[in-house]
């Protein structure tokens, strides 16, 4: 059986093999349907200004990085807000994954991950859900939160506080 309605995604990315790939695996699901496969953020842009998709898929160098400071994904947030925007991604360290979370990715999923959990993240954020992670991408944070919480913090006087505390209290 066919769906007439598939879920229609456009999916970015610098390197043509990722692209391949992410295109191969949802098509070969009758769910889904990859109207686009862009390799610049200006591609990106003028496709999503010319039709509407369900899903935006950013992989690899298209999130951001350091040096912009995530000016992509940000942008796709103000300008697409009722779109949700699936990261695929490489970063294993909390903080970069805390800063694409805050640069506002819908959901996020590692490149080491299956694609049943793609899929999972995926149909969560169709639903409304944000801030949707995958377990590999879980994983990381509370590796990091368990790594923070392990180091022995200074009693003073029945106070205790972390640095990110104080910091944010300034």
């Amino acid at each position: 059986m066919k769906r007439e309605n598939k879920i229609r995604i456009v999916v970015a990315d610098d390197r043509p093999v990722v692209l391949y790939g992410l295109q191969s695996w949802f098509e070969s699901h009758e769910r889904f349907q990859v109207s686009a496969c862009v390799r610049t953020d200006d591609q990106l842009l003028a496709r999503l200004n010319a039709t509407h998709y369900d899903v935006i898929v950013l992989s690899g160098g298209m999130e951001g990085s350091s040096a912009d400071d995530f000016a992509l994904l940000r942008a796709l947030r103000r300008t697409f807000p009722k779109t949700p925007v699936v990261i695929f991604t490489a970063a294993t360290g909390a903080q970069a994954i805390a800063a694409i979370r805050r640069a506002g990715a819908t959901g996020l999923v590692s490149e080491r991950e299956e694609a049943r959990a793609f899929e999972r993240v995926c149909e969560r954020v169709l639903s409304g859900a944000h801030g949707v992670v995958s377990a590999r991408i879980a994983s990381y944070c509370e590796a990091a939160d368990a790594v923070d919480s392990s180091h022995a913090i200074p009693d003073y006087y029945g106070v205790r506080m972390r640095v990110r505390q104080f910091i944010a209290r300034l």
